[in-house]
Formats: C-alpha cells, sequence, structure tokens
C-alpha cells in the first residue's frame, strides 16, 4: 500500500521473520510489482463495472413508474350497425398511462422526468399481480365501453334500461319472509300480476288491506317460489319525506328533498324544510331521524319541528302528526329496488380497443359515440383530449394517472384537455397553463358545454326520433 506520507517510497507487506525491504522507486522489483498490482486493479475494475453495468439494466426493483402515454383518437375504435356512422374532422381523443418495472437505470431516469412519477409496487398493485391487475382493467374496460354506450344513447333520449323486476335488498327480521326470501331474490309477480318495476309492487300493496297475498320469486337462474304472506299494519312509523341535498352543505337539520303524496306530513312541511326535532329527540341530519322513526310505530302520534327558510329569515313549523304504515313491510320486506336490464335497441355500438385497460376512457368513449351517430363536427374541428370515466347516467368520475395524462396531452398540442372535478388540481400542477388548456367537468353535459366553445354542434345534437 502506498503511504500518502512519503510518495517516493512505496512500503510493501513485511516478510516473516525479517526485515522490511525498502526500495527505491524505480527500481525494476517496484516496476514489476506496480504493473502487475496496476493491471490487476484495473482488470478488476472493468469487471466491476461491467457486472455493475449488466445489473443496472436487468435486475428488477420493486418499484414501478408510471410514464406518459400515448393519445389515441377515438374514432378509429367505434363501430357502429342498425344507422350511418358520420366522421367529423375534430378528434375526441383518450389518452393512456405507461406502467413500467424499473431497473436502477430506470428509477435514474424516471427520477429525473417531470412526467413520471415513482412508486412502490406495494401501492399500484394492492396484493395483486401484473397479470392480475392487466385482466382487472380490461374488464374495468368493458364496464366502461358499456356505460359509455348508455350514456350517450341516453343523452339522445334512447331508453337504454328496462325493468326487469324487483330485487329484494333485506327483509324485516323476524318477519314473514325472514329465512323464506332473501337478498338478490327478485319479486317477479304478485297475485297473479306481473312486477316489473317498484311501482308495480308499492301500487298493489296500498290496495290491499287485512289479507293475504302470493309473492313469486327466487334467484336468477333457479326455478321461483310461490310465497303465501299475511299482510300487516303493524310496521315502523312511516313519516312521509325523502332525503335531499342540502344546498348550504350544512347539517342543520334532516333536509326534505321530496314530500310524499298521502305521507304522514304531506299537509305539513314542504321540500326544502328542515326536520330539526321528532318529540323530544333533536335532529341534526336524516342519520338522526332514520332511527328514531324505527323505534316508533305506525299509528302513533308525534310532534314534528322544522326550520323553514323564507325571504324574512327562518321560520319554525311545527305539529303532530300520525305515523303512517310502511307499505313494504307489510309484506315483510325492508328494502328492494328495481332491477334493470339493457333494452333492445335498433343501434348497436361496439368498441374495438385491445391491449388497453381500465375506466378512464369513459368520457371520450361517450362523446366519440355521440359525434359518430350525428351529423356535423361536434368538436368545430378541434383537438380534444379527455379522460374520466363516465357512469350510465352521465356523471363523470375521477381516474388514476392524470398528472402523466396532461404531459401527454401536451405533447399531441391539444386544444383543451378535460378532467373530471376531482382531478383538476393535480392536472393544472402537472403542466404549464402556457402550455395546455385544462377544464374539469362534473357530467356530460359539461363536457358538451365546453367543446360546443370551439363551434361545434355538442350543444344541438338531434333526438332519437330524428336520428
Amino acid at each position: 500500500m502506498t503511504d500518502p506520507a512519503e510518495p517516493s517510497i512505496i512500503v510493501v507487506d513485511p516478510v516473516p521473520d525479517g526485515p522490511t525491504p525498502i526500495l527505491d522507486e524505480g527500481s525494476e522489483a517496484e516496476e514489476g510489482r506496480v504493473g502487475k498490482v496496476g493491471w490487476a486493479f484495473i482488470g478488476f475494475s472493468m469487471l466491476a463495472g461491467m457486472i455493475a453495468g449488466v445489473l443496472a439494466f436487468t435486475i428488477t426493483l420493486p418499484y414501478l413508474a408510471l410514464e406518459p402515454g400515448s393519445t389515441f383518437e377515438t374514432e378509429e375504435f367505434v363501430a357502429v350497425e342498425g344507422t350511418p356512422a358520420f366522421m367529423s374532422p375534430g378528434e375526441v381523443s383518450f389518452v393512456t398511462v405507461t406502467q413500467r418495472r424499473l431497473t436502477p437505470f430506470r428509477w435514474v431516469v424516471a427520477r429525473l422526468d417531470d412526467g413520471s412519477e415513482i412508486f412502490h409496487e406495494d401501492e399500484l398493485l394492492q396484493g395483486r399481480t401484473l397479470d392480475e391487475q392487466r385482466e382487472e382493467n380490461a374488464q374495468l374496460m368493458i364496464t366502461s365501453q358499456n356505460s359509455a354506450i348508455a350514456a350517450a344513447l341516453g343523452h339522445l333520449g334512447f331508453e337504454t334500461d328496462e325493468p326487469a323486476g324487483v330485487v329484494i335488498v333485506d327483509v324485516v327480521e323476524g318477519g314473514p319472509l325472514d329465512g323464506v326470501l332473501a337478498r338478490n331474490d327478485v319479486i317477479s309477480s304478485i297475485d297473479g300480476r306481473p312486477v316489473t318495476e317498484l311501482s308495480d309492487l308499492v301500487d298493489y300493496l296500498q290496495t290491499q288491506l287485512d289479507t293475504s297475498v302470493q309473492i313469486v320469486a327466487g334467484r336468477a337462474g333457479e326455478d321461483p317460489q310461490t310465497v303465501t304472506v299475511e299482510l300487516t299494519r303493524d310496521t315502523a312509523g312511516f313519516l312521509g319525506v325523502g332525503a335531499g341535498e342540502d344546498p348550504t352543505g350544512e347539517e342543520r337539520g334532516a333536509y326534505i328533498g321530496e314530500v310524499i303524496e298521502g305521507g304522514s306530513v304531506e299537509d305539513l312541511l314542504e321540500v326544502g324544510d328542515r326536520i330539526v326535532r321528532v318529540g323530544d329527540v333533536p335532529v341534526a341530519s336524516f342519520g338522526d331521524l332514520v332511527p328514531e322513526l324505527v323505534e316508533r310505530r305506525a299509528g302513533d302520534v308525534v310532534s314534528i319541528e322544522a326550520l323553514r327558510d323564507t325571504a324574512t329569515g327562518e321560520e319554525l313549523i311545527s305539529g303532530e302528526v300520525t305515523l303512517g304504515v310502511r307499505i313494504l313491510e307489510r309484506a315483510g320486506l325492508l328494502n328492494v329496488s328495481t332491477q334493470f336490464r339493457d333494452a333492445d335497441l335498433p343501434i348497436e355500438v361496439r368498441f374495438t380497443t385491445e391491449n388497453i385497460g381500465g375506466p378512464s376512457a369513459g368520457l371520450a368513449f361517450t362523446m366519440t359515440v355521440l359525434d359518430v351517430l350525428t351529423e356535423g363536427d361536434l368538436t368545430g374541428g378541434a383537438n380534444i383530449v379527455v379522460t374520466g370515466s363516465i357512469d350510465r347516467a352521465g356523471n363523470i368520475g375521477p381516474i388514476g394517472g392524470v398528472h402523466q395524462k396532461a404531459f401527454a396531452a401536451v405533447d399531441v398540442d391539444a386544444d383543451i384537455f378535460l378532467v373530471p372535478a376531482a382531478n383538476l388540481e393535480e392536472a393544472r400542477a402537472a403542466v404549464s397553463a402556457d402550455d395546455l388548456r385544462i377544464e374539469s367537468v362534473s357530467t356530460l353535459n359539461d363536457a358538451l358545454e365546453i367543446v360546443a366553445e370551439f363551434g361545434g354542434n355538442a350543444t344541438d345534437l338531434p333526438t332519437a326520433d330524428e336520428l
């Protein structure tokens, strides 16, 4: 080892039981030793470097990077049958995110890329394998496409769903159906009358007094059973109001969104009132109101207090009401809902996407279906990049990877990037407003109103009768 204090002297390992030889720099022995050590060190360094280089490119880390993906013009993936298809010069594109497993080299590259984000695999996969994640995303894509078609056709005025029976959510504990029928059983008839939606069941039960009825119900794919039910008037108390969303966002009572005709408070309360007391119990929300009514029986007389907003301020409304009978509970049903199936439509819409998964192209699919089925140009010739899931009613839901998608939208010079309202802040934080206009949407109508600014017919589409 070279002594740094004496650069002209090389001290070698001592010989056992003998003096330590000191060699003058430049001697033949020293040159031979230095040459061997130097070449060995160089060779070792080269080998270590080669191994490190191979490992940097081949070993995989437990980290994944989300990177900007590609944008796809959605129109290329849409096929329709049963009606003419209209191509337009504008573009509605959906955008993808690339997920990459990282090597040490790719980890460094991703760290230096503003468009990429690094996550531990557990955070993204959540216990799934990559293959399982791909399968799940493929199923989400199918569901997204079906919802997108329904949202588009529904916007044009087509009846995309039709009632197909009443499905049981829960039965009254200890009631006549407890242990006989259960959750997900479908009621198809009552006393020989077809039941296709909830109103069929409720309307008939309202006409029956102290009697029995025969209910036919069962699981899909199984033989239904006929159950005879003795109707009762002894149910939990029924007030006759439905919950609404308080526009103030405050919990100042149970906000009434619906007053049911024939209900106990029909002559006392109205939509927009807030129930603040039942009997001696204060009510701050519907969460307080429901259990209070469940504890009371039909026929009980209770005092009600409510607040009503007027032009001159809040007015206290009070009175006594007789709680009514819960119609469904008369037959031992606690909660049911109408089951729907896809209606037969004169138009068939299909998507031909392959190797693309996830629900985030839903809004783009819906807008493109509207564009393809109608004459004119939905986008006014603009390059519209869109992301966001969509349900059958046209509501837009949040998605993942909006950071990377914003970079991808910049890369294709999008005129505008539409994102779900919940993702707006993250999208705008990713890229400069000078590079990309980003707007948020909560519904399909929001998206169409924004796109109409580019001069297309997004807010002036024909109806189903005009197609």
